[in-house]
């Protein structure tokens, strides 16, 4: 019989968490385009953001999503302290829905909708249908899994040794209460889903294991536990997202102790909502959505005051870490949102290599400019390393992530510009420290050799602007016409170097080996720069 209880609630668990995290990634895929959209919108104004953080964490069915989300947007930067407050309040009212989907007596309905699920997703061929189907599988194994859990403790409530077991964990005291609310708050630390210690609860509860007030300050520990999961996504970020995880626990903690001193006076007034003996899942989930809509109640007017106080007591970050974009390993949670940011990003990149073609422009015509602007040029070239390591970084993640197809191609195609556009970037660093290299040996390019290379700079960044510009609108077309400007640059490349070597062949000039070298340097430089433009063309034409 031991076993037999064992295999179905360990299985049930298993199937429910399976289930959670299903419902959750399907919920996210489909309205991630909403989701984004709603915390672009996010304002100063503390009761849209409490508000969003309701409807965000509604949609992803996870409050642990939302706030790891959120916290991963302050890092970045994409939201200050404030509005990530707000959000993360909000999600504590919003992760409150999982409760009354639980409630839903609808266990002996899981396996058909697991089964009507499983046989769609085997025979329908979008990639969206396909998703819908999983989301819906998900959502039939949360209720599967809490049925198994329910038949395996059956048994129990007849063996006095577990009766005895569950009466030693009673909130009949102060220190009971908080006695259960700490097993609450260490079982969820542990599962890291406060759904799953919640199905588990109304599990015990409906099953008579456990009274009404046990599983009300489980719950009230549990709110506590699913903290766990923020502070450690909180690890090696920002100071501002360390600020945001320790305001998710220093919240919970506060409304648990305010509902733990006020235990009886609580039972009391939830009463008047629900009736736990008519019916023990719904009260359950009515004192943990009363808990939470409460303390965000209580805390709306101190938001500020709040954050004023983690300010204080977490010190501004001082590790010598340099981040050039906005993007963090936290968002992951929200792919399509690092897409769209790897996608400004690398515009960004963009911005800055042609900031080094005008320098080189400018060089030309002004070589007395060449020493201060290989500085820049090289100060930009090292800021663009580390835009490609914060990009590859983010996205490689994402990938690992079971995406849609169309968001890996896109993913993709970011990856790929980005990486070209850094290797551009490292051609016309060459380009520049030849330069200085011929100035340190006293070595001056000819007039003619020198209006080539102008010409080759110019011709380069006029190819390399049309590509940039065709990657940031999706333009095929533009790709494909930019084609005759790689065609033409070739042709002024090895005109240039077929002038050069005739001339010294024909010994029509003498120079210094160093500048010809140097010259010739140049010109592959450039060219090899143009070939990395074009690789771009290749991906996105499909050529």
């Amino acid at each position: 019989m031991y076993l037999d209880v064992l295999f179905k609630v360990v299985g049930g668990l298993g199937l429910f968490l399976y289930g959670m995290e299903n419902m959750s990634s399907g919920m996210q895929k489909i309205a991630g385009d909403k989701l984004k959209k709603i915390l672009a919108a996010l304002t100063t104004n503390r009761i849209m953001a409490i508000l969003m953080g309701i409807f965000v964490t509604g949609l992803a069915q996870s409050s642990s999503v939302s706030t790891v989300m959120t916290i991963g947007f302050i890092n970045a930067s994409l939201l200050t302290l404030q509005q990530g407050l707000g959000v993360i309040l909000g999600a504590n009212i919003g992760t409150t829905i999982t409760g009354w989907l639980l409630a839903l007596n609808i266990g002996k309905y899981g396996l058909p909708i697991v089964g009507f699920a499983a046989i769609a997703f085997m025979f329908v061929k979008g990639e969206k249908s396909r998703t819908r189907a999983l989301t819906v599988m998900g959502f039939g194994f949360i209720f599967l899994g809490l049925e198994l859990m329910s038949k395996g403790l059956s048994p129990l409530r007849t063996l006095p040794e577990f009766i005895n077991l569950f009466h030693s964990f009673k909130a009949d005291s102060f220190f009971g209460v908080v006695k259960v609310a700490m097993v609450g708050a260490l079982l969820t630390g542990v599962v890291q889903s406060s759904a799953a210690t919640l199905g588990i609860t109304i599990t015990l509860a409906t099953q008579g294991l456990i009274d009404y007030p046990t599983a009300v300050a489980l719950v009230l520990g549990e709110n506590v536990g699913t903290t766990v999961t923020a502070l450690l996504a909180s690890l090696g970020a920002s100071s501002n997202a360390k600020r945001a995880a320790y305001a998710h626990t220093l919240i919970n903690i506060v409304g648990v102790m305010w509902a733990t001193v006020i235990f009886r006076p609580y039972l009391s007034i939830l009463a008047h909502f629900s009736d736990s003996t008519a019916n023990m899942a719904t009260a359950i989930a009515t004192a943990h959505t009363m808990f939470n809509v409460i303390n965000v109640i209580l805390f709306i007017p101190f938001i500020g005051y709040l954050a004023k106080f983690l300010c204080t007591i977490v010190k501004d970050d001082d590790n010598g870490v340099i981040r050039v974009t906005k993007l963090s390993s936290l968002m992951v949670t929200l792919p399509n949102v690092v897409i769209d940011q790897t996608r400004t990003e690398v515009l960004t990149m963009a911005a800055n290599i042609k900031e080094i073609f005008f320098k080189l422009e400018e060089v030309y015509y002004n070589p007395s400019k060449l020493e201060a602007y290989n500085e820049e040029i090289d100060a930009i070239e090292e800021k663009l390393d580390l835009y490609e390591k914060e990009v590859s970084d983010a996205n490689f993640t994402i990938l690992n992530k079971g995406l849609e197809a169309s968001y890996v191609e896109e993913t993709r195609g970011n990856l790929i510009t980005c990486d070209e556009y850094e290797t551009i970037s490292d051609y016309l660093k060459r380009v520049s420290n030849s330069l200085m290299r011929l100035k340190k040996d006293d070595l001056e390019l000819t007039q003619e050799r020198k209006e080539t290379l102008q010409k080759l700079n110019h011709m380069v960044f006029d190819f390399f602007d049309d590509i940039n510009k065709a990657y940031k609108t999706k333009d095929r077309d533009l790709f494909m016409l930019s084609i005759s400007k790689y065609t033409a640059i070739k042709n002024l490349y090895k005109e240039a170097r077929h002038g050069h070597f005739d001339k010294e062949a024909q010994n029509d000039e003498t120079i210094p080996a160093k500048l010809s070298t140097g010259y010739m340097d140049i010109l592959n430089y450039y060219r090899r720069a143009t070939d990395h433009v074009y690789n771009i063309i290749e991906h996105y034409a499909k050529i």
